[in-house]
């Protein structure tokens, strides 16, 4: 794992991931950081209240300001002593509900991009009323695809994780549902057949 200096109003950390928006480099969705508790927790600060924060990887310092979006941060006491923290949209959890309701964050490391149709499904689960059948995963993941703008890949300034933004119309994709149920598509009405039944 490659740290990177991050710092802010003179006190500094060490950055493992940032993810940012690919259409303003400047906008942090994602940040792990570490180091002593307070620099971290200063660092923490300087991006949620807004006072930005500088990150320098091999060729460039980035400046880098918080989203319109509410925060999560998680913090853990490492065995060396130093600090942890992960600052992330509280969109990205699966149950969280206080915010839009069509909108979602996945963050993975590229080792996990196998389980991205399954967090994704998961996801989308908790924040649609259109019932939906864990079968459709990847029928949902392509159908998404073809939308315009109901899904953004991220961009990973450094690190490992990678960062999906998901908006979607819930009323198209209810729509996308019935015409696939009506058009029979075998993607969609395999699981309503019955095990062992006539499947005419």
């Amino acid at each position: 794992m490659k740290l990177y200096p991050i710092s802010s109003f003179g006190i500094k950390a060490y950055c493992s991931d940032i993810i940012v928006d690919p259409d303003d480099l400047e906008t942090v969705f994602l940040m792990s950081i570490c180091g002593y508790q307070a620099t971290v927790k200063g660092i923490v600060a300087s991006l949620i209240e807004n006072h930005g924060v500088s990150i320098h990887d091999e060729k460039t310092e980035h400046d880098l300001m918080r989203s319109n979006l509410t925060y999560r941060v998680q913090q853990k006491k490492l065995p060396s002593g130093l600090v942890h923290a992960l600052v992330f949209p509280k969109l990205a959890m699966a149950n969280h509900d206080d915010e839009d309701q069509n909108s979602f964050f996945i963050f993975t490391t590229k080792d996990e991009t196998e389980s991205l149709p399954h967090l994704f499904y998961r996801h989308l689960d908790q924040k649609t009323q259109v019932p939906l059948h864990p079968s459709w995963k990847k029928w949902l993941w392509q159908t998404f695809t073809q939308q315009n703008n109901w899904i953004m890949t991220l961009r990973t300034l450094v690190g490992s994780y990678q960062g999906y933004r998901f908006c979607f119309n819930s009323s198209r994709l209810h729509d996308l549902v019935s015409k696939a149920i009506k058009n029979k598509d075998p993607e969609v009405i395999s699981c309503m057949r019955r095990r062992g039944g006539n499947k005419k």
